[in-house]
């Protein structure tokens, strides 16, 4: 029994220590004293902007979504629009259609490609096999982005060293739940101060924006989703920063919640294309974004399973030795107690969950690279 005991400590230990790495790391960034870079004023744009809006049955959203992006580019004549519609089984197309014919915009700058096989990006592929521009931007049909997104993109692109820009998930509303909150805050933390440093691996595909020479021909893989994280690593692979900018700030129309499903979605197209992209916590030249690589598979793939472990190891070792006092064992069960009696602590296992269940799904093969509209 004492041997038991011993090793459960010793692995104990290694829990602990492997759970300070994103602590400390997130604790680190929150100290560090960094400013964005001020704006520069964009004069006449030499390049080529094409704005796709991947859709599918989005009758709900696609007139608000279709108001918003006008009155951002309506203005800007080198900027194009592309609605690539993933086969919309309702009326999102005829939408879509009657309001751009009768918009402040050319018909020469807009268009309508319609994709037989559902997916988000096998509608991104196809719309990039067919058009070439200097610059790409995607938005999900239900994200509202705040005016001024276009302005601080063009002005973020004059850095030759920036291949990929997203922006911030704006945390409001009373009715959204403590975990969003929790996340979101942290989260959006975390990306800005790395991405200040050098680049993020989280990026947003509410709003993401690309240079084709950052990325040159590449394609998304469509058997997997998460495209802005798969963008923002051949970025990165090619040698550019993929940044988020605080400035950019999106929500979703109506303020209503990420579901279980939709997290569960996310999580694992993020995991996924982590691991896959493994390699760059020693490949990149850049120390910054190697770091950010390393602590986002520790946090998002290697973390969740880490708490369930020491959650596990602390129940079994308290069970074979139920004594309460100043013994490794009775203070694990006090920790994972505490933990659990406040709501940032419940937020955390809650996420923690996701993520495994997310990677339970992976793993016998239920996968997400099709989508359905649920908010």
């Amino acid at each position: 029994m004492e041997g038991v005991i011993g090793y459960q400590l010793i692995f104990q230990m290694i829990l602990v220590m492997m759970l300070l790495i994103p602590l400390l790391y997130w604790l680190k960034l929150k100290r560090l004293d960094l400013h964005i870079e001020n704006l520069v004023k964009i004069g006449d744009n030499e390049f080529e902007i094409n704005v796709i809006l991947p859709m599918r049955n989005e009758e709900k959203n696609v007139l608000k979504k279709l108001e918003t992006i006008i009155s951002e580019i309506k203005d800007y004549d080198f900027v194009k629009l592309t609605i690539a519609d993933s086969n919309s089984t309702d009326k999102t197309q005829k939408i879509a259609r009657d309001y751009l014919e009768n918009s402040l915009i050319d018909s020469s700058r807009w268009e309508i490609i319609n994709f037989d096989i559902p997916g988000k990006n096998v509608a991104i592929n196809g719309v990039l096999d067919r058009i070439n521009s200097d610059i790409f931007v995607i938005s999900d049909a239900d994200a509202n982005v705040e005016l001024g997104w276009l302005e601080i993109i063009m002005s973020r692109f004059l850095d030759s060293e920036i291949g990929v820009i997203s922006g911030v998930e704006v945390v409001k509303g009373h009715k959204l739940k403590k975990f969003n909150k929790y996340y979101r805050s942290n989260s959006n933390l975390m990306r800005v101060k790395e991405s200040m440093i050098d680049s993020t691996p989280v990026l947003e595909g509410s709003l993401l924006a690309w240079k084709s020479s950052a990325l040159n021909n590449f394609r998304l893989n469509e058997s997997m989703n998460a495209d802005d994280a798969q963008i923002g690593f051949i970025s990165m692979r090619n040698g550019f920063r993929s940044i988020v900018d605080e400035r950019i700030r999106f929500g979703d129309f109506g303020e209503s919640e990420r579901t279980i499903s939709e997290s569960i979605r996310r999580s694992q197209g993020l995991s996924i294309a982590l691991l896959k992209n493994f390699d760059l916590t020693y490949k990149l030249a850049r120390r910054g974004a190697r770091i950010a690589v390393f602590n986002a598979i520790i946090l998002y793939v290697i973390f969740p399973w880490l708490v369930l472990f020491y959650c596990l190891n602390s129940t079994i070792a308290f069970t074979l030795n139920p004594e309460f006092g100043y013994s490794w064992e009775s203070l694990s069960i006090l920790s994972i107690v505490i933990i659990l009696s406040t709501s940032n602590g419940r937020s955390l296992i809650y996420g923690c969950l996701i993520s495994i269940i997310a990677h339970l799904f992976a793993i016998v093969g239920k996968r997400y690279n099709n989508w359905e509209p649920i908010r």
